[in-house]
C-alpha cells in the first residue's frame, strides 16, 4: 500500500502567494490546493505541521490585533484536513491567550511530548493504523524557549530536553509501532552528511543529531525551526526540513510492505494548480479586512528611504537603518542601541502606511534595555563585525552567516554612537574606533544598549550580554513602537550620514 506524507513547517501564516508588497512562490493556499488533489492519487495520506504556523506574516499581525472566535489559519490546515500538529516557539509571541485559543479547538491533534503546563490536552505522540501497519508520530518542540520568550508568554510551562523524553516514550512506541517518526520544531546541530561535525553552538536548540546518534528506534525525523531545506538519509533514517513562509513543503511516498520511501521537496514556484475555493473561502473576509487595515497612512518622511540592495546597506549604513536606531533610542532613552535589518526590509517611500512598517518588521519583539560594560559592547560589535569577510579585496558575507542556515539576522548595526571597522584585521579585532559625542567609549564604564529581546536573551550568538542587569523593558511589539513614533513625528527627519565606517 503507498501512504504519501506531507509535512509543513514554519509557514509563519503565510496564506496568499505575496508579502503584501508583491507576489511571490508561497504560501497555504497554493500547498493545500495541491495536497488536496494529489493525495487522491495515493491510498492513504498522512498530514502533518511542524510549527511556527499561526506568527509571523502582516496577517498573524492582524489577526492578533482583532479579536476571532477562531483562528482561520487553523481552519484552513483543518480544511485541508492535517492530522498532526506540533508547536513552534513562535506559537508563544502572542500571548498563551492566543496560543490557547488558536488551538483548542484541535487539541486532540496536537502532538506534544515535552512541553508540560498547557491550558489544552495534547498528547505526546499519536499512532496512525493504516489497514493494519502502525504509525507511530511523537511531537517535540526545541526547548531553547525560555532563552527567547518574555516570561509572561510562558509562565507555567516547563521545556523539557526533547533527547530524554523520546528516551521515555521509546519504548512504548517500539512496542506499539511498525515505523516511528520524530516531529520536531527544531533542527540538526551537526552536518547532514556524517552526523558528527558540530555546524552551531550545542545549547539543545537543535538536537535532532543528537537524536539519531542515540536511539536506533527513528525511522523518519519531520523537522523546522531552522528554515534549512534539504530531504536526505542520515544513517538511513530520513530527515526533512522545508523552507519558511510555505515556499517548499516535504510529500514521502512510503510503501507500508516494504518501507521503501520516495521523497522530495516540492517547490511552490513550479506548482501550476488551480487554488481551492473551499479553501480560499475561509480567508476571504479576513483578507479583506486586512487589506484596508494595511493601507492605513501613519505619517511621512522627508523623502523616500527605500533599500534598494540590503548587502550595501548593512556594509556603508543606510537613512532607513539611521530611522530605527532613532526608534530604539527614543523609546528605550538609552545611550546606544543594537539592532538588525531582516531580510524582508524594503524601506519607506515618503508617505508611510501600516503594511510599510509590517513588511520591514515583521515579528513580534519587543525591546529590552540593558546595563553592559563598554568592552562588552565591544566585544558584541566585534562578533558582528565577523559578519563581512575579504575575499580576492571583495566584501562577500561569512559562510558561517549562511550555512548550515542563513543568518543575516545576527548582523546588528550600532546607534548612539559612530565607530570605524577594518575589514583588514583579525577577527575579534576589527573595531579601531568607538566613540559617543566625539569622546572614546570607556571600556570599563557602564552604558545602557536598547536591543531587541531576541538578542537580549540569544546568548549563543552575542555572549557579551549574558546575565547583564535589564534596565527596562518596553513591552509593546516594535512593529507598534514604529508605528507610534512615525504618528507622533508626523514629518519624519531623514539623516542620510552613516554613523559607521567599514574600512576594506
Amino acid at each position: 500500500m503507498k501512504l504519501v506524507i506531507y509535512q509543513t513547517s514554519d509557514l509563519h501564516g503565510y496564506v496568499y502567494p505575496t508579502n503584501y508588497v508583491k507576489e511571490q512562490p508561497l504560501g497555504i493556499l497554493k500547498i493545500g490546493s495541491y495536497i488536496k488533489k494529489d493525495e487522491l492519487k495515493y491510498d492513504k495520506s498522512l498530514k502533518i505541521d511542524c510549527g511556527d504556523l499561526i506568527q509571523g506574516s502582516a496577517l498573524t499581525h492582524y489577526l492578533y490585533k482583532h479579536e476571532m472566535n477562531t483562528n482561520p489559519i487553523i481552519e484552513g490546515l483543518e480544511d485541508i484536513n492535517y492530522d498532526a500538529y506540533v508547536i513552534g516557539n513562535h506559537e508563544f509571541n502572542y500571548g498563551i491567550d492566543y496560543l490557547n485559543k488558536s488551538y483548542s479547538p484541535i487539541s486532540h491533534k496536537v502532538i506534544n511530548a515535552n512541553i508540560d503546563g498547557l491550558e489544552f490536552d495534547t498528547k505526546p505522540y499519536k499512532i496512525f493504523d493504516i489497514d493494519g501497519f502502525k504509525i507511530g508520530c511523537i511531537g517535540f518542540t526545541t526547548s531553547f524557549i525560555p532563552n527567547w520568550e518574555q516570561e509572561s508568554n510562558i509562565k507555567g510551562l516547563s521545556f523539557n530536553n526533547p533527547v530524554e523524553m523520546y528516551g521515555k516514550y521509546e519504548k512504548e512506541l517500539k512496542e506499539q509501532c511498525d515505523y516511528i517518526i520524530v516531529c520536531y520544531h527544531g533542527g540538526f546541530e551537526r552536518s547532514l552528511e556524517d552526523n558528527i561535525t558540530p555546524t552551531e553552538a550545542l545549547t539543545n536548540e537543535n538536537q535532532g543529531s543528537e537524536l539519531l546518534e542515540k536511539f536506533d528506534s527513528i525511522d523518519m525525523i519531520l523537522s523546522g525551526h531552522q528554515h534549512r531545506s534539504f530531504i536526505t538519509k542520515i544513517n538511513g533514517v530520513l530527515c526533512s526540513q522545508p523552507l519558511n513562509n510555505g515556499q517548499n513543503f516535504t510529500k514521502i511516498v512510503l510503501d507500508t510492505e516494504t518501507k521503501e520511501v520516495e521523497y522530495e521537496l516540492v517547490e511552490v514556484k513550479n506548482l501550476d494548480v488551480e487554488i481551492d475555493n473551499d479553501l480560499q473561502s475561509i480567508f476571504e473576509e479576513v483578507e479583506n479586512k486586512l487589506q484596508v487595515y494595511l493601507d492605513q497612512e501613519i505619517g511621512e518622511f522627508e523623502k523616500d528611504i527605500l533599500v534598494n540592495d540590503i548587502f550595501e546597506a548593512r556594509l556603508k549604513g543606510h537613512p532607513f537603518i539611521n530611522f530605527l536606531h532613532e526608534v530604539h533610542l527614543d523609546a528605550g532613552k538609552s545611550d546606544f542601541s543594537a539592532l538588525s535589518m531582516f531580510d524582508s526590509t524594503i524601506g519607506f517611500k515618503k508617505t508611510v502606511s501600516i503594511r510599510d512598517v509590517l513588511i520591514n518588521y515583521p515579528y513580534p519583539n519587543t525591546l529590552t534595555v540593558l546595563n553592559v560594560k563598554g568592552k562588552n559592547i565591544k566585544e558584541a560589535m566585534e562578533k558582528s563585525a565577523t559578519y563581512f569577510v575579504l575575499e580576492d579585496g571583495k566584501v562577500d558575507v561569512n559562510i558561517s552567516f549562511l550555512k548550515p542556515k542563513v543568518q543575516h539576522y545576527n548582523y546588528d548595526t550600532f546607534g548612539g554612537m559612530t565607530y570605524e571597522i577594518d575589514l583588514n584585521r583579525e577577527f575579534g579585532d576589527r573595531i579601531v574606533s568607538m566613540k559617543k559625542d566625539g569622546v572614546d567609549i570607556d571600556l570599563e564604564r557602564y552604558y545602557t544598549i536598547v536591543m531587541n529581546n531576541y538578542r537580549a536573551t540569544n546568548w549563543s550568538v552575542y555572549p557579551s550580554y549574558k546575565d547583564a542587569e535589564i534596565v527596562r523593558e518596553i513591552n509593546l511589539d516594535i512593529s507598534e513602537v514604529i508605528i507610534n513614533y512615525i504618528q507622533n513625528k508626523k514629518k519624519v527627519r531623514v539623516i542620510d550620514e552613516s554613523n559607521y565606517i567599514i574600512k576594506y
